[in-house]
């Protein structure tokens, strides 16, 4: 049970709404007695993986609202929150659109938990009401989709061998039927792998190193300033082989400013005897966006015949 003197006084009006009333102010859940806890815990977080799973379970996630790991006179506490907590502070300047909603309901679902003498964590609930509804499915709640260790890990080593996102969501949840995570979490994850292995290098860097590791051919211009790039061409020696061969068809087509560069990238594709598709090349960038015919770049028209 919940202490008296812990209940907010906002809510305690809440609970002792009259049955006359037709319409209640607000819904008020009560969810104290599923988060007593028997036993303690060997470590910070096992007790708090316990407490997230069993907010899941019940329809609601949990934030940590504050975390101080303690003095010498002082042991280690954690604060644990509802997500739908706080208050939501408009901007200055509005950037959104006037009917967005907010997550924020100042809810005031609240656990304490410490570290007792003996090194064991224990958790005791200060205020076990939400004054919102608790959602039968988490889908889209950032803190329940969350990724584990474990789905990060495996994330990485499917990426490495080229499985793409939607296939990778489908082997987290095959693997974990629980699992409700959505396609963005596997994106975003995918950036992070992406970032971690770029480390201090841009992405035209990146781009230029992986080509040169790979053994491709390029060819790049830069602007007025010598550093930004201004396009770029690259292409395999194979494709050259290919192309030398197989120069009847040519299939040529271009995506306009679908990158965040907003630039076009051209891709060129010929066919052989075998009415098979290869890659010849990709020009990407430049000032030739509009322009549906390869042979119109002159620098980049020549270049294959110059290789």
């Amino acid at each position: 049970m919940v202490h008296p003197d812990n209940i907010l006084s906002k809510l305690a009006s809440l609970v002792d709404v009259s049955a006359s009333i037709d319409e209640a102010v607000a819904n008020v859940v009560d969810v104290g007695g599923d988060f007593t806890s028997k036993h303690d815990f060997d470590d910070r977080e096992s007790m708090l993986t316990w407490i997230r799973q069993k907010s899941i379970d019940l329809g609601f996630g949990v934030v940590i609202g504050r975390s101080d790991n303690g003095t010498a006179r002082r042991n280690p506490i954690v604060t644990m929150l509802c997500e739908k907590s706080g208050k939501y502070n408009p901007p200055l300047k509005k950037f959104k659109k006037g009917d967005t909603g907010t997550r924020n309901y100042e809810c005031p679902f609240k656990i304490r938990c410490y570290m007792l003498a003996s090194k064991k964590w224990r958790s005791s609930v200060i205020c076990a009401l939400h004054n919102h509804d608790l959602c039968a499915k988490l889908q889209g709640h950032p803190m329940a989709c969350r990724l584990n260790p474990v789905e990060k890990v495996s994330i990485k080593d499917m990426s490495l061998n080229f499985v793409q996102p939607k296939n990778i969501l489908a082997t987290l949840k095959r693997k974990e039927p629980v699992n409700i995570s959505n396609i963005r979490q596997v994106y975003n994850q995918r950036y992070r792998n992406n970032k971690a292995i770029r480390g201090d290098r841009n992405e035209m860097q990146q781009l230029l190193k992986m080509l040169d590791d790979n053994k491709y051919i390029s060819r790049y211009r830069n602007c007025d300033d010598e550093v930004t790039v201004r396009d770029i061409f690259w292409i395999h020696p194979d494709s050259i082989k290919l192309f030398n061969t197989f120069s009847t068809v040519l299939l040529i087509d271009s995506t306009y400013k679908t990158n965040k560069y907003r630039l076009p990238l051209f891709e060129m594709v010929g066919v052989t005897s075998t009415e098979k598709t290869f890659v010849v090349g990709f020009p990407w960038g430049g000032d030739y966006a509009p322009v549906s015919h390869w042979m119109r770049f002159p620098d980049m028209g020549h270049l294959i015949a110059d290789i």
